[in-house]
């Protein structure tokens, strides 16, 4: 098969959302399909793709508040050539920013079968990186949601204008984009309501234009149909190659506690830190590795030196995928207090080095993380009860042996072979119905 992949994201970023794409588009290629990957252009960076891939940037910028992540504003007749020159059987779009949209769009002109990957839960997200907030438009949500304008803008060619406005948007010119989008009427209400009005409206008119939607578990599944989502909808997992992983040997007791991932405020590693702060006072040789970088790592450093535990927690910074896959094995548990992970391909990681994992009950991870066989899960933001679960498994090898190797069990699920089999049958059905 042709396969284009349209992103918003892609390397060097490092994300899930990257991980997962990478990692799908290497094993299909080996296997002998073409692919075309269509996403934004980061500074410098060189890319030297493997035989079968095409990779194919676009200029980009980026936000003060995030400099790592980039915005890519093409025009869809250039997106459209780009796909009328490849030829797929159909286009993969996996993300629902600008790039997703014109992606999008472009397909449906060209009457080619698409199939988006819900990656993120977009309402819990756009509480911490809400549109008002990156642009500078006050009100905008609140303004959109409160009309049916998104669905008139993307039917329209309003959305190709706005494509075309990067400086308006750079100069936050909100006067501009209100004449360009027709909203007039002033709405007065709580932002979290709207926020996630807007994030589930947005949500429906982008994925019920697609042919087939994945998710990486069940439960965004579950929720996505709940919400409205009327196109077919499949649980895939973003899956791992399990052969990379160096797998745990000894379940002896070494205190060492770890964290990976994007340091951003939706994380909630805050919450992490004040309930290791708890464990550092009856367990003198424990210690918090965080590793990762991001927007909110100044704030968490100085919340480490308020609470005087320099010396117990360490930032290591970004680690890349290969030294983290020999690192698991080094620690007792690993823990994250994050309530937006629709999946996280850290915790399948640490599952596949045989590390019991203590998280929240929130989205997929309780779906994944099944509490009492692979880890513990707690409520989500209470200190006490994530402090409390963290110090069992460290303090209990029975436990930690336990669960360590139920994790290994249960992680095989997720080998990478098993998902893109999964995919590739997948792909057929959608380019097959398509032509019918």
């Amino acid at each position: 098969m042709r396969i284009a992949y349209v992103t918003d994201t892609f390397l060097p970023e490092v994300n899930g959302v990257v991980t997962s794409i990478d990692a799908h588009t290497r094993l299909l290629a080996e296997r002998g399909h073409e692919i075309l990957i269509i996403c934004p252009k980061y500074g410098d960076h060189h890319d030297d793709p493997p035989k079968g891939i095409t990779i194919r940037r676009y200029a980009s910028f980026s936000f003060v508040t995030n400099k790592a992540t980039r915005i890519a504003l093409p025009s869809i007749m250039s997106v459209a050539n780009q796909l009328r020159k490849f030829g797929p059987d159909l286009v993969h779009i996996h993300t629902p920013l600008s790039m997703g949209v014109v992606g999008l769009l472009a397909a449906k002109s060209l009457r080619l079968p698409n199939v988006q990957t819900y990656h993120t839960y977009i309402p819990d997200f756009m509480q911490y990186v809400e549109l008002s907030r990156l642009l500078g438009i006050d009100d905008l949500q609140e303004r959109i949601v409160s009309s049916m304008v998104m669905e008139r803008v993307f039917e329209s060619g309003s959305w190709q204008r706005m494509v075309r406005s990067r400086a308006v948007i750079e100069e936050r010119a909100d006067e501009v984009l209100d004449t360009l989008l027709g909203i007039s009427d002033q709405v007065a209400a709580d932002r979290p309501e709207f926020t996630a009005r807007f994030a589930w409206r947005y949500t429906r008119m982008l994925y019920n234009r697609a042919d087939q939607v994945f998710t990486p578990s069940a439960t965004l599944k579950r929720e996505l149909m709940r919400h409205g989502v009327t196109s077919p909808v499949d649980h895939v997992s973003n899956g791992i190659d399990l052969g990379l992983m160096a797998v745990k040997e000894s379940y002896a007791g070494t205190g060492r506690v770890l964290h990976a991932g994007r340091l951003g405020k939706e994380k909630n590693v805050d919450v992490l830190i004040k309930a290791f702060a708890r464990i550092a006072e009856s367990q003198p040789t424990a210690s918090l590795d965080i590793a990762g970088d991001g927007p909110a790592r100044e704030g968490l450093e100085k919340l480490v030196a308020h609470l005087g535990l320099q010396d117990r927690v360490h930032f290591l910074g970004f680690v890349d995928r290969s030294s983290l896959a020999h690192m698991y094995r080094e620690y007792d548990c690993f823990a994250t207090a994050s309530t937006i992970e629709t999946q996280g391909i850290v915790l399948l990681e640490a599952m596949a080095a045989g590390l019991p994992v203590v998280g929240v009950r929130a989205l997929a991870i309780p779906e994944i993380v099944r509490t009492g066989r692979d880890g513990i899960v707690v409520a989500p933001f209470d200190v006490q009860s994530l402090a409390r679960a963290i110090e069992r498994i460290i303090v209990e090898e029975p436990l930690r042996r336990r669960f360590g190797e139920a994790c290994r069990q249960d992680v095989m699920q997720h080998d990478l072979k098993i998902v893109v089999d999964e995919i590739e049958r997948l792909y057929c059905y959608a380019a097959a119905c398509a032509g019918s």
